[in-house]
């Protein structure tokens, strides 16, 4: 019996430090990658806007291989494409950003967006950003440690894409 009570007592306090390291991570997290694309503020805005031509430069679409849908219309406050379970939906759209949302075919959804930035004639910068909020749980928080990892390289190919598909259209 004083076997299985200090048993039970171990389990309990090591429970509480596993949950009070995990309290150290951060519940919010921003994954942004930036790019330099030498063309006008307009055909940037469009090539975003228009979720037709995001299989064009856009390798969280490309990479689904299912069939894609878009509504209609295609631009704007309200569109969206729909490719692999994914559905990104345009919320918002200024002349200086726009502003998506995303939502996983297990239901877990999360915000991103594009911040579009005139540095000078013919030269824009682009951010392109996810922004991740995350529960208390501690297999949460130690996933959100490679969320980075796992999306930021796709970030940056699909931004090369935007920037090929941009300059030469």
């Amino acid at each position: 019996m004083r076997l299985l009570k200090l048993l039970f007592i171990s389990v309990v306090l090591l429970c509480i430090a596993i949950l009070f390291v995990f309290s150290l991570f951060p519940t919010h997290i921003r994954i942004s990658r930036v790019i330099n694309i030498n063309t006008s503020k307009e055909k940037i805005q469009a090539a975003i806007q228009d979720c037709r031509k995001w299989d064009q430069w856009n390798e969280f679409i490309t990479q689904m291989h299912t069939v894609t849908i878009i509504s209609n219309p295609s631009s704007g406050k309200g569109a969206f494409v729909e490719s692999g379970g994914m559905r990104v939906t345009i919320v918002s759209n200024t002349q200086d950003s726009i502003t998506t949302h995303w939502t996983q075919k297990d239901k877990r959804q999360f915000n991103g967006g594009f911040n579009i930035i005139q540095a000078d004639s013919g030269n824009v910068v682009i951010e392109w950003y996810f922004n991740f909020n995350f529960r208390w749980y501690p297999w949460e928080k130690l996933g959100s440690m490679f969320y980075d990892k796992q999306l930021g390289p796709v970030m940056e190919k699909s931004l090369l894409n935007l920037k090929s598909f941009a300059e030469n259209h």
